[in-house]
């Protein structure tokens, strides 16, 4: 486990999904641009990276907003077919390896749990291909809560759930709407960006 990554003092972890976790970035901009690509609009992945923390819903909303869009479908059924071609590759999903370093030294020690903006029969699904499925204690998604991150609902609802006072709680997080949401809650966060960054791939 990195130094850098090392939980100090903490009656849990709450780990985000998308980019903490499993490296699912590109396969997520991949389904979002597609589902945008048949109402005619599209998708730059540097638009897509620099939101991340955002729900897909929340994503798209904000794509509406900022480029006064007029879409042919609500977007909650935009957001459906986007979980529908995100599932198709969630058995090529991978775990980060420097996080799930982490996830492994420290099952079994305190209490963990998955916390995250995406929707949970996606996280589920995905979920079940991954060398860590057993080790979390529960799972929280956008689904759970009124507001979605940077508010700091998902965090304090799995605090709630484990038991744990938000201030005794570390949160990893790979977004900026994480790390406002997990401070927010009064928590301790780690930012793994610096551990977890990939090159960008050709074509996207």
């Amino acid at each position: 486990m990195h130094p850098d990554l090392t939980p100090h003092h903490a009656d849990c972890l709450l780990f985000d999904w998308d980019g903490t976790l499993v490296d699912s970035q590109y396969a997520n901009y991949r389904a979002m641009a597609a589902v945008l690509a048949t109402e005619g609009v599209r998708l730059e992945q540097e638009w897509f990276d620099a939101r991340t923390g955002l729900s897909s819903g929340e994503m798209i909303r904000t794509l509406i907003r900022e480029r006064a869009l007029e879409l042919s479908r609500p977007v909650g059924h935009l957001v459906a077919d986007r979980d529908e071609m995100f599932l198709k590759e969630a058995h090529a999903v991978r775990p980060h390896r420097e996080v799930l370093q982490v996830v492994e030294a420290m099952h079994g020690r305190v209490p963990m749990a998955v916390a995250s903006g995406g929707a949970r029969r996606v996280i589920e699904e995905t979920l079940r291909h991954q060398p860590f499925s057993g080790h979390f204690d529960t799972l929280v998604t956008r689904d759970d809560v009124d507001r979605g991150k940077p508010a700091p609902d998902i965090f304090l609802r799995a605090a709630e759930l484990l038991a744990v006072r938000p201030a005794r709680c570390t949160v990893y997080e790979d977004s900026d709407e994480g790390i406002e949401a997990a401070r927010s809650a009064g928590m301790t966060v780690i930012d793994v960006r610096p551990h977890t960054r990939t090159r960008p791939r050709s074509g996207a």
